[in-house]
């Protein structure tokens, strides 16, 4: 319990990075910094979860066909909302010939995306935990 709400205050201080990347790219303001700590944050982020998500594969006994396959679902949407989406609009932004007002509108939906794949990462915890109490009673 104590890992997990240590990746949700990293999770939620890369949430924090976003808005402040998005804040200051509708200013048009360019920070090296904020842009490298997303990115390099995003990675680690990533490799973490599919590291935990390995862990508790090896500890689970039974797990429904149906339950799992919506797992996993529900773990390849977080992923890419959450860590592959926002990397890689900030990676490509160079590269893209749109106005300012696109790119800004596409931050912002990037943005809510990744906001609710920290929701979806915490309903999948929930189901965990769920799971656990079933299979230790």
């Amino acid at each position: 319990m104590k890992n997990w709400s240590l990746f949700i205050y990293f999770n939620t201080l890369y949430i924090i990075g976003l808005v402040a990347y998005l804040f200051l790219f509708i200013f048009e303001i360019k920070n090296i910094i904020l842009t490298n700590f997303i990115i390099i944050g995003a990675f680690i982020l990533l490799f973490i979860k599919l590291f935990y998500w390995y862990l508790i594969r090896e500890k689970k006994l039974n797990i429904e066909k149906k339950n799992n396959q919506k797992t996993l679902f529900l773990r390849l949407v977080f992923c890419i909302f959450t860590y592959i989406s926002p990397v890689y609009c900030i990676i490509q932004e160079p590269s893209i010939k749109v106005s300012h007002y696109v790119m800004v509108l596409t931050y912002t939906i990037v943005t809510i995306l990744a906001i609710i794949g920290i929701f979806i990462d915490r309903s999948l915890f929930f189901l965990e935990l769920k799971k656990r109490d079933k299979n230790a009673i």
